[in-house]
């Protein structure tokens, strides 16, 4: 495995493995490696493409340096598993990397939902630092998991808006057995770490509701206050959106997922749950189901 830390040894090792006849897989990570991670190593190997990995922690997507500061950092064990995965390249930048970004772009509304209404600055941050990295690896595809789907839209957002010729492959949410989704984050709740688990609850059991059918909006307040109630400092959301575009849903049926975030102990926490079925919402709020076949 390469470990690279300067960008111009990054873009000229990269240039001769292409010129080798290989394809480009990256897979941006924030470090802190764990099963999640290992999954999308594993669906991304291929004897045609040569994977790299870049371990960054980004100070732009952090609201509060209290928050970057305590978020995990394992470099030496992380290098351990990648050697271990078989990953060809480590991109380890240094800090200063996100000096300059020469790219002009515009999120839009995706950035302004969810995650963007109270942490005002991440979604530019997270693209800048992407765009970096695309600038300097240009990938024939990226790699990333649906965990962070917020995220996931922005990436191809400015993919598809820059014109950077790079597939974007996504993965579904890798869950412990009890349905919690792995995240760097979750080994700093602690004891905390039980009251996690009642975010799949949830999730599946509106997903349940919704196709058991008379489903309206407005009881997801109850599953707020449940939440709340069970020992979860706050619920920021719990909204159900088209997932192409993070849109309202309307009398125009889509396939939408469920989306929440909550705090433990001041630690913030995502999920989302795609649900297996089209969706429509009456004027009154009913969620309807359209059909199966998409």
């Amino acid at each position: 495995m390469l470990l690279i830390s300067d960008e111009k040894t990054l873009a000229g090792e990269i240039d001769s493995l292409r010129k080798s006849g290989k394809l480009i897989n990256f897979i941006p990570t924030m470090g802190n490696l764990h099963l999640g991670h290992s999954s999308l190593f594993k669906k991304s190997e291929n004897n045609r493409e040569i994977r790299v990995v870049s371990i960054f922690v980004n100070p732009l997507q952090f609201n509060e340096d209290k928050d970057f500061d305590n978020y995990p950092r394992t470099i030496e064990s992380d290098k351990k598993k990648l050697l271990a995965e078989g990953v060809d390249v480590l991109f380890l930048p240094d800090v200063q990397i996100i000096n300059v970004v020469k790219f002009a772009f515009s999120l839009g509304h995706i950035a302004r939902k969810l995650c963007g209404v109270d942490r005002s600055g991440h979604f530019e941050g997270v693209a800048k630092i992407i765009l970096k990295f695309l600038d300097i690896i240009k990938p024939d595809s990226i790699t990333l998991g649906e965990k962070d789907y917020q995220q996931l839209l922005v990436i191809k957002k400015i993919i598809k808006d820059l014109e950077f010729k790079t597939e974007v492959r996504s993965y579904p949410t890798v869950r412990n057995k009890e349905g919690i989704a792995l995240s760097s984050r979750n080994k700093l709740l602690g004891k905390k770490i039980f009251l996690a688990k009642y975010i799949p609850t949830v999730l599946k059991q509106i997903n349940l509701e919704i196709i058991e059918g008379n489903f309206e909006l407005h009881r997801l307040n109850y599953f707020k206050d449940f939440l709340e109630k069970s020992g979860i400092d706050r619920v920021h959301y719990l909204e159900i959106l088209n997932e192409k575009n993070l849109a309202r849903l309307t009398k125009v049926p889509c396939i939408s997922r469920i989306f929440i975030a909550i705090s433990i102990n001041g630690i913030r926490l995502i999920d989302n749950m795609r649900i297996e079925y089209k969706l429509a919402c009456s004027n009154d709020g009913f969620l309807i189901i359209k059909d199966i076949n998409f």
